[in-house]
C-alpha cells in the first residue's frame, strides 16, 4: 500500500475504473475516454485502487466517481483524491457540486453544505449524473470555491 501514486486517468484504465466503481456501487455507464481525462487514479503499482473525477458543467464541476476500494480504505486515499480536485476547481475557480446516496456525512466534514436539487445549476443539472443516473433520493451538496488555493 506504501507505493500508491495518484496521476491523471488513462484511456485504457477505463475497465478497471467501471469495474472498481460498480464494485463501489456507483454509476459507471456514462463513462468514456474522453470523460476520463478530468479523472484521477490513484495506483498501488499499476492496479488502480482509488479513483475520482472533477467533470465541467458550465462554470461549476461535477465531484464525481469517488471511490475506493474496499480492501484499501482507512488510509486517507479519498481525501487526497478529494483536496487535489478541489484545489483544480479552486484555480478554475468553480464551484463543485454533487450527488451522493450514502456518503454526504463524509462530504459534510469536508465543508460541502446540502442542496435541493432544484437549485443545482443548469449545466449540472444536464449532467447524465443528475439527469438519470443518480437517484432522486441522492443528496445535492455544494462547496464554493476556496479563496486561498493550495499549489
Amino acid at each position: 500500500m506504501s507505493d500508491w501514486q495518484i496521476t491523471p486517468a488513462r484511456s485504457d484504465d477505463l475497465p478497471a475504473i467501471v469495474e472498481l466503481l460498480q464494485a463501489c456501487g456507483l454509476p459507471a455507464a456514462d463513462l468514456d475516454a474522453a470523460l476520463l481525462e478530468s479523472f484521477l487514479v490513484c495506483r498501488d503499482g499499476e492496479r488502480p485502487i482509488a479513483v475520482a473525477g472533477l467533470q465541467p458543467c458550465g462554470d461549476a464541476a461535477l465531484l464525481r466517481s469517488l471511490a475506493v476500494c474496499p480492501a484499501c480504505r482507512r488510509h486517507g486515499l479519498a481525501n487526497h483524491l478529494l483536496e487535489t480536485l478541489e484545489r483544480r476547481a479552486a484555480r478554475e475557480g468553480r464551484p463543485l457540486y454533487l450527488l451522493t446516496t450514502d456518503a454526504a456525512g463524509f462530504f459534510a466534514r469536508r465543508g460541502f453544505q446540502p442542496l435541493p436539487r432544484e437549485a443545482l445549476p443548469a449545466a449540472v443539472a444536464a449532467s447524465a449524473q443528475a439527469r438519470a443516473l443518480c437517484p432522486a433520493s441522492a443528496v445535492c451538496m455544494h462547496k464554493p470555491p476556496s479563496p486561498t488555493v493550495l499549489p
